[in-house]
């Protein structure tokens, strides 16, 4: 049999996911100090004479004492109701409270442009939501290094925020994310008005989630299944988690990047539904691209799974006498009887793993299915080709040792040697670029420009597949910074004009297919030509 007492290489193609402790974080955002108490939302000034004004005056010492400024001579204003009027010049006693109601709308209306008040509905939904329990999505898929690049702040920062000690520039709110104003999302006006050219709101740190959304957004065969509403038939109500309202969310979003208005989309209740499936994700924290791209790709196909009952995992061995062929066949049959869905149509491929005996040169083949590959780079520095990395990831690895599995044939362990290669190619392959140093030491970024064809990349050689293995790029999620702190931003090529835009947040632009390749490169989302 294909088996090892070593783990397995499925690191290959998934990543490790480690929940953080986020239940010290900050959730309040109010605009008043916390130590005062305001007793009073407004004040009632009636005409009387100078005499009465004072009587007034020492009425209401005590509560307007502390907003009290003697030195100011201006003239004051009736506030009544939340409304301001202008006051006769004979009453001229200042009221420093009426000052802290005139300050207190203007923070309120500069509120309308800044994030969330509070994530505490969000730790709610976490806490109480019935989608909150530990489920297989939260486990760790097995692998070795944990593979994680975060981001999500956003390069357009408000200067205001930098006066408000809550809202400084290490604040997670400290972008203007979160703006209720619609903005032309163009840099370039040329851009206005075309679907799929409009930007999307950073409410929080969440550009990990905006790149995401811009190239899956331009993937034809998964935008076309929103539009045209083909979704709605297949969502399955009977063990989907979220019930549909994921990918109703989804496709929300999706329908607003494409009606070519010009305004910028608010994802907001998209991380909501999110949050709700994979609670990892709650609050404004950065967070990695391909760890949410894979997290949002499985609740997609949750909720449109066609398999309404699920049947029991089958776990015997597949019958090694059966043709390569047939044992492939054999496997993909079992995945597809309990995950069945149009996402897994588009992005759900198949690994062959080759295991041979040195001894006796016997070969077990297994096959397992993968939504994106994980490709390690093999230079820190640098320029490589997308093939070199396929190469490494395709490369014959020697198993001895502790590692040395057991031979069908001699019915003991022996040396023997393990390879990959792709078998079933699918629709879209996303790649995913190992950006870390391979050193347990160090964590450093590799800033190595990986380089590939935009378009006529063949896989042939790395594949056993007869079929057409020829793909080309359409989108690119980008990661600037460090491994623990940073900004995505996301290229993508239009579906419709073939123009390729730079997606960042709410800033979209043209740019030129040769601009799109660079050392920021994270994941590669190719489509079969």
């Amino acid at each position: 049999s294909n088996s090892s007492s070593t783990p397995t290489r499925s690191s290959r193609a998934y990543s490790v996911y480690q929940d953080e402790d986020r239940q010290n974080t900050n959730t309040r955002a109010s605009i008043v100090p916390e130590t005062r108490t305001i007793r009073s939302s407004s004040v009632a000034v009636e005409p009387v004479t100078p005499r009465a004004t004072e009587a007034v005056r020492s009425r209401f010492s005590r509560t307007l004492s502390i907003y009290d400024d003697t030195d100011t001579k201006n003239d004051i204003s009736q506030v009544s109701n939340g409304t301001t009027e202008e006051e006769p010049k004979e009453y001229k006693y200042t009221s420093g409270y009426v000052r802290f109601s005139q300050r207190k709308k203007e923070k309120e209306k500069e509120k309308e442009e800044s994030p969330p008040a509070s994530v505490s509905s969000y730790r709610r939904g976490r806490d109480t939501s019935p989608y909150s329990f530990k489920t297989d999505r939260e486990k760790s898929p097995s692998s070795s290094i944990t593979q994680r690049t975060y981001g999500g702040r956003s390069n357009y920062s408000n200067g205001d925020d930098d006066s408000n000690p809550r809202f400084g520039s290490n604040s997670r709110y400290a972008s203007n994310n979160g703006r209720e104003k619609e903005e032309s999302p163009q840099a370039d006006s040329s851009s206005s008005g075309a679907g799929g050219a409009s930007g999307l709101r950073n409410i929080g740190n969440t550009c990990f989630m905006n790149s995401v959304i811009q190239c899956l957004s331009n993937t034809k065969l998964l935008t076309n299944y929103l539009l045209n509403d083909e979704h709605v038939r297949d969502i399955n109500t009977t063990n989907s988690s979220m019930k549909g309202s994921l990918i109703k969310a989804f496709a929300t979003v999706i329908k607003g990047l494409w009606k070519g208005n010009g305004r910028v989309v608010d994802p907001s209740s998209l991380k909501g539904a999110v949050q709700r499936f994979a609670p990892r994700f709650s609050g404004y924290n950065q967070e990695d691209s391909q760890e949410f791209l894979r997290y949002l790709l499985e609740g997609l196909h949750e909720d449109v799974n066609r398999v309404i009952t699920k049947p029991q995992p089958i776990h015997t061995e597949i019958d090694s006498s059966l043709s390569v062929c047939e044992q492939a066949m054999e496997a993909w049959k079992r995945y597809i009887r309990r995950d069945d869905s149009h996402l897994v149509d588009l992005f759900v491929g198949q690994l062959k793993s080759t295991l041979r005996c040195s001894d006796c040169n016997h070969e077990s083949v297994t096959f397992e299915a993968f939504w994106d590959l994980s490709l390690g780079i093999p230079s820190k520095t640098g320029e490589v080709s997308l093939l070199d990395c396929l190469d490494t990831f395709t490369k014959e690895e020697v198993l001895d040792g502790d590692e040395m599995p057991t031979c069908e044939r001699c019915k003991t362990r022996r040396k023997s040697t393990k390879r990959y290669t792709l078998y079933r190619l699918p629709k879209i392959l996303v790649v995913h670029l190992k950006r870390f140093s391979p050193s347990e030491r160090s964590r450093n970024k590799l800033s190595t420009t990986v380089t590939f064809p935009l378009n006529g990349l063949n896989l042939s050689r790395y594949t056993d597949s007869v079929s057409n293995s020829s793909y080309n790029c359409y989108a690119i999620s980008n990661h600037s910074g460090t491994l623990y702190s940073g900004h995505y931003t996301a290229y993508a090529k239009h579906a419709q004009s073939g123009q390729w835009h730079s997606y960042n947040d709410s800033r979209v632009s043209k740019c030129s297919s040769s601009n799109v390749i660079s050392n920021e490169a994270y994941l590669l989302f190719f489509e079969l030509s």
